[in-house]
């Protein structure tokens, strides 16, 4: 295997990959159905700083939570995310082309999703508004 290709993960975080956008065209499509979110974001190091960098989810993949799966926020913090690192998130021609090259490689391996989803709120409840943290 040569180096210098291939994926980095940054501080030895198992569930964040970070790649520059032209290495993207590179990367095994089966490779890509296996992250639960792609980010686009500014910024090649974690944990992603809001204070200094930009960052967007573009594409959510709809997982089947099966019942005997205990679910909560760790379970999805700790899926895997893809960080497509771009120069600037306002490029229209490039964050289409992405959603395009994207959209085409879920269509055809039939993985569902959605682009650019809703943040999630951290705790999801059926409660109006009773969040106890302080």
């Amino acid at each position: 295997m040569m180096s210098g290709h291939g994926i980095h993960t940054h501080t030895g975080d198992a569930v964040n990959t970070f790649v520059p956008l032209d290495k993207l065209e590179k990367m095994d499509r089966d490779e890509l159905k296996d992250f639960y979110e792609i980010w686009l974001t500014t910024s090649e190091t974690w944990p992603q700083d809001p204070e200094r960098s930009e960052r967007e989810c573009l594409w959510r993949a709809d997982r089947e939570l099966t019942q005997d799966v205990e679910i909560d926020e760790a379970y999805f913090q700790n899926l895997p995310r893809l960080w497509l690192v771009v120069d600037d998130l306002n490029d229209l021609d490039a964050v289409g082309g992405i959603e395009n090259k994207l959209g085409k490689h879920f269509q055809e391996l039939d993985v569902k999703g959605e682009f650019r989803p809703l943040e999630k709120p951290d705790v999801p409840s059926d409660d109006k508004n009773t969040d106890l943290r302080s």
